[in-house]
Parts: C-alpha cells; sequence; structure tokens
C-alpha cells in the first residue's frame, strides 16, 4: 500500500509539476504557480502519449515497449527539469506557503465543499456498462502485454481495429499507470482518477478564475463556490458535463468536457491578456500538446478541441487586429485534423 502510494504521488504530482516547470520558464504570467505547473504537466504528458501510443497500437506493439518508452521519456524529462529548475521549485513552494497563509474565508470554504466530495468519491463508488468496455481495455492490455489488439467484450484478436476507439488510447493511459503504480486498473479508475482528476478540475477552474479576476483571492474563492454548487445540482441529465465531472472523471469523455475543454478557455485567456506573440509562444506550444491530448481521451475531443481552438482564436485575431493569430490557431489543430483524416481513412 505505501508503496503504492509512493509511485502514485510521484507519476501523478511530481512528475507533472516537473514537466510543467520546463515549459512555463518561458511564460510571462505566474510561472512559479503550483496549479498552473501542474496542469501544464498533464497537457504536456497527455499529448506526449498520443503521439506515441498510437505507432506503437497500429504497429502492434507491446504494453511493455509503451511503457519503456513513455516513461522513460517522462523521466528524463523530470530529471532534466529538476536540474534546469531547482532554484523555482524552492520558489514556487515559498509562494505556495505564502498564498496560503493569506487565504481568504471564501477560498477555506470551497476547500471544505471539496473534501466533502472526495469523502463522497472514497464512500461510494458509480458504475456504467462503459466500464465494460474502458476499464476492461486496460485490464486486457495487462494482461496480454498489448495495446488494444483484443475486444474486451469477448477476448477475440482484432482483425480490424475499431474505428470509434483506436484513435482515443485513454484506456492504455489507465493501463500504464496501473503498470507503473502497481494496482488494478479498476482501483486506479475508480477511486485514484477519480478522486485525483476532481482536484486537477478545480485547479484549472481555480486558475480561469485567478485570470477573469485578476488575482483578486476573494472573488475567485466565491467563483469556485458557484462552480462547485451548479456541479453538485447539475444531476437533472445523465448528460450534463457537471455530472460528468460528479461522477464520471475517471473517463476520457469526461475527462475531456470536465478538464481539457476548459483550459483550451484557460490558455486562450492568457494569450487575450499577452500583448506580443514571442511573450506567449509557450501558451502556442501548450495548445499544440493540450489539442493532441484532446483526441487521446476521446474522439469527440477531435471535432470539439478544434472547434473551441477555431472560435477562440477568431476572437484573439480580431481583438488583437493580427491574422496570423487565426493561422496560428490553425496550425495547433493539426492533431486534430491529423486524427480526422485517419478516422476517415478507417472508415471508407
Amino acid at each position: 500500500m505505501l508503496k503504492t502510494l509512493i509511485l502514485l504521488a510521484v507519476f501523478l504530482l511530481l512528475v507533472p509539476f516537473l514537466l510543467g516547470l520546463l515549459i512555463t520558464r518561458f511564460t510571462e504570467m505566474e510561472k512559479n504557480n503550483v496549479m498552473f505547473n501542474l496542469v501544464a504537466g498533464y497537457i504536456l504528458a497527455l499529448g506526449l502519449f498520443e503521439v506515441l501510443a498510437l505507432p506503437m497500437i497500429y504497429g502492434r506493439k507491446s504494453l511493455s515497449l509503451l511503457i519503456s518508452f513513455y516513461g522513460g521519456i517522462l523521466l528524463v524529462g523530470a530529471v532534466l527539469s529538476l536540474i534546469i529548475n531547482c532554484k523555482r521549485v524552492y520558489q514556487a513552494a515559498l509562494d505556495t506557503i505564502s498564498e496560503v497563509k493569506r487565504f481568504p474565508l471564501a477560498v477555506w470554504g470551497e476547500i471544505i465543499l471539496i473534501f466533502c466530495q472526495v469523502l463522497i468519491y472514497k464512500r461510494y463508488q458509480y458504475t456504467n456498462t462503459d466500464d465494460a468496455f474502458y476499464v476492461a481495455s486496460a485490464a486486457t492490455s495487462l494482461s496480454t502485454d498489448t495495446i488494444f489488439q483484443y475486444n474486451p467484450y469477448t477476448g477475440e484478436l482484432y482483425k480490424n481495429l475499431p474505428s470509434r476507439y483506436v484513435l482515443s488510447p485513454f484506456h492504455a493511459f489507465i493501463a500504464v499507470v496501473s503498470k507503473a503504480v502497481c494496482n488494478h486498473p479498476a482501483i486506479i479508475a475508480h477511486s485514484v482518477f477519480m478522486i485525483w482528476f476532481l482536484l486537477v478540475a478545480y485547479m484549472v477552474y481555480a486558475l480561469i478564475g485567478r485570470n477573469l479576476f485578476h488575482g483578486d483571492k476573494e472573488k475567485t474563492g466565491y467563483f469556485l463556490i458557484l462552480f462547485t454548487m451548479l456541479t453538485i445540482f447539475s444531476g437533472y441529465s445523465e448528460r450534463t458535463s457537471g455530472l460528468f465531472l460528479l461522477i464520471r472523471l475517471w473517463q476520457g469523455k469526461a475527462f475531456l468536457a470536465g478538464i481539457l475543454l476548459p483550459l483550451i478557455l484557460y490558455l486562450f485567456l492568457r494569450l487575450f491578456r499577452e500583448e506580443e506573440v514571442r511573450a506567449c509562444l509557450a501558451e502556442w506550444i501548450l495548445l499544440v500538446f493540450l489539442m493532441s491530448a484532446c483526441c487521446m481521451v476521446s474522439s469527440m475531443g477531435v471535432m470539439l478541441g478544434a472547434v473551441m481552438t477555431g472560435i477562440l482564436g477568431l476572437l484573439l485575431a480580431l481583438k488583437k487586429r493580427r491574422f496570423s493569430l487565426l493561422v496560428l490557431a490553425f496550425l495547433c489543430c493539426i492533431p486534430n485534423i491529423f486524427c480526422a483524416g485517419a478516422y476517415l481513412w478507417i472508415r471508407r
């Protein structure tokens, strides 16, 4: 148990944070913010996973090979970041402690609400028919040391890979994390991912609130409380984004709706505030990886990520009066265009 907790802390907390430091050292705003660095690290890690996993799936390579390549790249990046950013790690820790000491009452109230949600997730568990595919696919990959080569319903070897799921190997990511931390995919999905990704989602919305209210902690706290209450009372339908965030965050489509699409909004909020294109180059790089991550978690992310980026890119170009910004937004959608073309080629 202790070994698993340590490995989870390293794989889900320390490594993404260090990866985020690699890219945020080139940003202007909140470069030492722990939440932004952690979120940026997840963008890089998930986007990279899509790039590595797809060729290995079509090449029918083993899961062990994917874990070796992916884990090796993450490890090298984390070690390199620790060497380069050792002073920033210390400064980020000091800044975080200083901010926590100045938390207003609204922020502490939000923390209590989040803690209550975590307790509920710890006590109860939601399951549906998607478990029969996603969790079963992860378990099948582990038991056969393959990446999405066997039908999780029947156990038969795929003759033709299913076009709906093959371009979005989020289930393979569950298998990789399960193997890395030595635990079963069902436990990782329902217990670890559900709780941890909920905290990551609130980090994203906290960053959005800080940007909208120009760093005002009290207004950000009230913003998060309002968001939390809307989420808690969003169970009037099974298909609301709030309910997906509330009970299904271990699924790729819920991860897309609850974390990645809001992250697109956050990155564009940063771009709206930047004055020069050179100053926001790191944000554009993050956006490319974010588009890749959208494709990785869900087939819906292929279109929704590109559509949202296109709309916000158009608004950015109109605000800045620079057509080149719309071109940059289009170039960021290259992963989506590639996956959409691959889907049409598979379906023909």
